[in-house]
C-alpha cells in the first residue's frame, strides 16, 4: 500500500555513522557538557526512522530504568489521540461540545478539538486545586464551568487543560478509559515495557491506575521506550513495518497551528521563533531549519530535526540543578555532526565542456564512498525553464538519496543563462534545447562517464529521475541509452514518442497527478491518453502481463505490473496516480511558486528510492527481449 511516505526497509553501509551506535565525537562532547551537573547518569539516543544512529548511557541511569517525564507525557497522549482521529471517530475541526457534553455552553461552544490541543481555545492554563479524588469526568465538569480567557484562536495559553480535555472527548467517544486507550493504541504497537500514565501529584504517581491520568505532564517511560516512539514520529507514524499513526496526522502534529496573527512566547526554555503545534513547541533556527522540541526542565527532553529526519533524547537524571541549557548544547552538537561531510557526505558543483558548449552538474556523495564498494547512481533532471539547484529544493534527493547510499547527480540542461531557465532536448516539445540540437542524451552519457571516475559506481544500478520535461528527458534515455540505465522514474513527464520494442527490459516508474497540466489524461475529445500509452509502451517492451496489481490509499492508486509473459525475467512497471495532484514535486517542503500548486502530500521522492531498491540487476536472458 502506497503512503505519505514509504518506509526504506534497506539501509546501505552510509547509514553506519559510526562504531556501534555513536555519532562521531558526540558521547564525549555530552560527557563534558554535562560534567557540571549533580546526576545520577545520562543518556542520548539519536534515532532516524528505523536506525539508531547513537545510544549512549553513563552512570545509573540505564535504558530501562522508569521516571516521571514532565512535559515530554505530551507527544505521547497527542499521538494517542491523533490515532482516534485517523478512525473518524474525532475531528480536530469539530467542537469539543460534539464529544464532551459538559461544553455544551455558550462560552465554550466553539472550542475545537485543535484549539484545545494547540492552546489556542481560550481555555485556563491550569485549575486552581490539585484536583484530589478526580476522575476524568469531575475534571470535564470543573473545567466546564470556569471561566474562558479568551475567544477560540485569539490568543496562545500553554498549559495543560486543553489537551486533558481532548483526552477526555477521546475516552467518551470510545468508552475506554485513558489507559486502555494508550495500552492498545501506543503500547502495544510499539512494544513499551515501562511506558504508562500517573497522576499529576505527585507526578507519576499510580501509573497505569490513576483514576484521573494526568496527560500532559503525568507519564512515566524510559529511554528505550521513549526512543520507541520517537522512531515512530521521525518515519512518518510508522514503526517496523506497522502504521502506527498516519502520516499526515503526524506532518499536523509537528506543524504550526496557531492564526498567524497569535503571539506565541516561549515558556520555561530560551528561544526567539517559536510556533506551536498540537501540543508540542515549534522552533525556526538561526538557518531556517525546524526543531519541534519539548524542553523538560526535568532531565527528559526529546527533540526533532524536521530538515534532516531526526530524533533525539537526552536524559539527564538529575537532583538538584537543571539541565536545559545542556539539553540545548547536545541538541546543537547533535546537529553538528549529522551535517559533517563524516556523516552527511560532501556536495561539489563541477563544470564539463560537451560539443564546446559549458556544461555543469552537482555531485553529492555519501560518506561511504570514501570506503570503497560499488554505489548505485542517481541522476536527477530538472523540469523545464528550471535548473539542478530548484530539483535539488523541491525533490530532496540530495539528503534522502545519499542518506540510503546513492551517488546522487543533479544536472543541468541549456539555455539563455547557464544557471536558470534551462531546459533538455527531450524530443517532444520545442524549447532552447530542440532548437539549437543540443544532444542531451550524449552529455548524460558523459556525466555519468564523469562521476564514474571519481566515484565506484554500480553500473548495473544507474538510474535516471527527472520532474515534468525532464522526466521527458528520462524517456529518451530510455529510448536511447538503455545501455546505461536500469531504471528511470518520472513525475509529470508521461507524454513520450513512440519507438520500436526491440530493446533490453527497463524499469520504470511513472508518477503522475490528474490535475497535472504538463501531463494531460484524456478526456473530453481526447483521441489518445499520452499518459495509457506511455504505460502501455513500457509494459509491452518489457513483455509484461497486461494485467497489473492494484493497490489504493485514498487519493493515490498504485497499478504494479510486475509478470512477465511466460514467467521470464523481466523488470517492473509501476503507475502512481495522484488524485488532484498538480504540477510541483510531490512531497516538496519548499515554499510553491503559486497556491494553486502547492505539492500533494505524497512523498514521491521516498516512493522512487523504494522503487530502484527493488529493481532487478541485469541478467544475461534479460538483455534482448523479443519485441511485439
Amino acid at each position: 500500500m502506497q503512503r505519505l511516505r514509504i518506509l526504506f526497509s534497506f539501509v546501505f553501509a552510509c547509514s553506519l555513522v559510526a562504531q556501534g551506535n555513536e555519532l562521531p565525537g558526540v558521547a564525549a562532547f555530552v560527557n563534558e557538557a554535562t560534567n557540571t551537573l549533580r546526576d545520577d547518569g545520562t543518556g542520548l539516543v539519536v534515532v532516524r526512522g528505523d536506525e539508531v544512529l547513537h545510544r549512549t548511557v553513563t552512570g545509573a541511569l540505564r535504558g530501562d530504568s522508569a521516571f516521571a517525564i514532565g512535559t515530554a507525557s505530551k507527544w505521547l497522549a497527542v499521538a494517542t489521540i491523533l490515532t482516534l482521529v485517523d478512525e473518524g471517530k474525532l475531528d480536530l475541526d469539530a467542537p469539543v461540545a460534539n464529544y464532551v457534553k459538559e461544553f455544551d455552553r455558550a462560552d465554550k461552544r466553539a472550542i475545537t478539538l485543535r484549539q484545545c490541543l494547540a492552546n489556542t481555545g481560550g481555555l485556563p492554563s491550569k485549575i486552581n486545586g490539585r484536583a484530589r479524588g478526580w476522575n476524568m469526568d469531575t475534571f470535564a465538569a470543573a473545567v466546564a464551568v470556569s471561566g474562558v480567557r479568551e475567544q477560540p484562536d485569539m490568543s496562545f495559553r500553554h498549559g495543560e487543560v486543553g489537551l486533558q480535555i481532548a483526552a477526555v472527548a477521546a475516552c467518551r467517544v470510545t468508552g475506554a478509559s485513558w489507559h486502555q486507550l494508550f495500552e492498545n493504541r501506543i503500547v502495544a504497537p510499539l512494544n513499551l515495557d515501562g511506558t504508562r500514565f500517573g497522576a499529576q501529584q505527585p507526578q507519576g504517581a499510580e501509573a497505569g491506575t490513576t483514576a484521573l491520568p494526568w496527560v500532559a505532564s503525568g507519564a512515566v517511560s524510559t529511554l528505550d521506550d521513549y526512543a520507541k516512539f520517537l522512531r515512530m514520529l521521525s518515519n512518518c507514524g510508522r514503526f517496523q513495518g506497522k502504521q502506527v499513526v498516519a502520516a499526515g496526522s503526524v506532518a499536523a502534529m509537528l506543524r504550526d497551528q496557531a492564526p498567524e496573527p497569535v503571539t506565541i512566547v516561549a515558556d520555561g526554555f530560551r528561544a526567539d521563533n517559536v510556533r506551536y503545534g498540537l501540543g508540542t513547541w515549534v522552533e525556526t533556527l538561526a538557518n531556517g531549519a525546524t526543531r519541534v522540541v519539548e524542553p523538560n526542565s526535568y532531565g527528559f527532553t526529546p527533540w526533532l530535526d524536521l530538515d534532516l529526519g531526526v530524533a533525539g533524547l537526552f536524559v539527564a537524571n538529575v537532583r538538584a540543578s537543571k539541565p536545559l541549557p545542556q539539553a540545548a548544547r547536545v541538541q546543537a552538537k547533535v546537529r553538528e555532526v549529522m551535517n559533517s561531510p563524516e556523516v552527511a557526505g560532501t556536495s561539489a558543483k563541477h563544470a564539463t565542456s560537451h560539443h564546446g558548449r559549458d556544461r555543469s552538474y552537482e555531485l553529492h556523495m555519501p560518506p561511504v564512498a570514501a570506503k570503497g564498494g560499488a554505489l548505485p547512481l542517481l541522476v536527477v533532471l530538472h523540469d523545464d525553464k528550471d535548473s539542478a539547484a530548484q530539483a535539488r529544493t523541491e525533490t530532496g534527493f540530495a539528503t534522502a538519496g545519499t542518506r540510503n547510499g546513492y551517488v546522487v547527480v543533479f544536472a543541468n540542461g541549456t539555455g539563455v543563462s547557464t544557471e536558470r531557465g534551462l531546459t533538455w532536448n527531450s524530443g517532444v516539445v520545442t524549447n532552447y534545447a530542440s532548437e539549437n540540437r543540443i544532444d542531451d542524451v550524449d552529455f548524460l552519457r558523459k556525466v555519468v562517464a564523469e562521476v564514474s571516475k571519481r566515484a565506484p559506481i554500480d553500473a548495473n544500478r544507474i538510474f535516471a529521475v527527472g520532474h515534468g520535461q525532464g522526466g521527458a528527458m528520462c524517456h529518451r534515455l530510455a529510448r536511447e541509452a538503455s545501455d546505461v540505465f536500469a531504471g528511470i522514474a518520472t513525475y509529470g513527464g508521461a507524454t513520450m514518442q513512440p519507438s520500436p520494442l526491440g530493446q533490453a527490459p527497463i524499469a520504470a516508474l511513472l508518477l503522475q497527478g490528474t490535475n497535472d497540466h504538463a501531463a494531460r489524461f484524456g478526456g473530453a475529445g481526447d483521441t489518445t491518453d499520452p499518459v495509457a500509452a506511455t504505460v502501455g509502451y513500457y509494459v509491452q517492451r518489457n513483455q509484461l502481463v497486461g494485467y497489473p496489481q492494484q493497490d489504493v490509499d485514498g487519493k493515490v492508486c498504485t497499478q504494479t505490473f510486475g509478470k512477465g509473459r511466460n514467467s521470464q525475467k523481466t523488470q517492473t512497471v509501476r503507475v502512481v496516480t495522484l488524485e488532484g495532484g498538480n504540477h510541483a514535486w510531490p512531497g516538496a517542503n519548499c515554499k510553491p511558486r503559486t497556491p494553486a500548486e502547492s505539492a500533494f502530500p505524497f512523498d514521491a521522492t521516498a516512493a522512487t528510492l523504494t522503487f530502484f531498491r527493488d529493481v532487478t540487476l541485469t541478467t544475461p536472458e534479460m538483455a534482448s527481449p523479443t519485441g511485439g
